[in-house]
């Protein structure tokens, strides 16, 4: 595939990530043999998946919370693939982000890349965003986890008090 070629092809998948048409976007990168994908458009091809995990086409899960784990999955591998390139790219960290975000139960992954992000590029809003969504979604589950800690003391001792009642009868 030449320059020009990609060139409009990316346009293309812009006009189809815009209109919320992800699969269009990996039909069209995928069809091009693997060993010939640049780095930008592996970059697309996980965007692509990772928008297909969370949103589906036309937002077809955008108000269900329903999420492609499978999908994600695959996303964050075609990212891994280019990790040596992406790593001081504030796109791969974005879109490292945003994947493990959705893809791991915690935030802390997506913590890392988020402050990664944010560090090559400083002034980008979302990347602040994402950085200060991790900071608050760790922040509820060390919260959660520390309920859960005394939670478990509580029904540990009530155990112990079973226990001694029933020695003393």
């Amino acid at each position: 595939m030449n320059k020009s070629e990609e060139t409009k092809l990316l346009e293309q998948i812009e006009q189809w990530n815009k209109a919320d048409e992800f699969s269009r976007c990996i039909e069209a990168i995928e069809a091009i043999p693997e060993q010939e994908r640049s780095y930008l458009l592996i970059i697309k091809l996980s965007r692509a998946y990772s928008n297909l995990a969370v949103l589906g086409d036309h937002e077809v899960h955008g108000s269900d919370d329903e999420v492609d784990e499978r999908l994600l999955h695959h996303a964050i591998n075609l990212l891994e693939s280019v990790r040596e390139l992406g790593e001081n790219d504030p796109v791969w960290n974005a879109r490292m982000g945003y994947a493990t975000l959705m893809a791991y139960s915690s935030a802390a992954t997506s913590y890392e890349y988020a402050k990664r992000w944010l560090k090559l590029a400083p002034n980008d809003p979302d990347a602040k965003k994402l950085v200060s969504d991790c900071e608050k979604y760790l922040e509820e589950e060390k919260a959660f986890e520390l309920e859960m800690q005394e939670r478990e003391k509580i029904i540990r001792e009530e155990n112990i008090d079973n226990r001694q009642e029933v020695i003393c009868k």
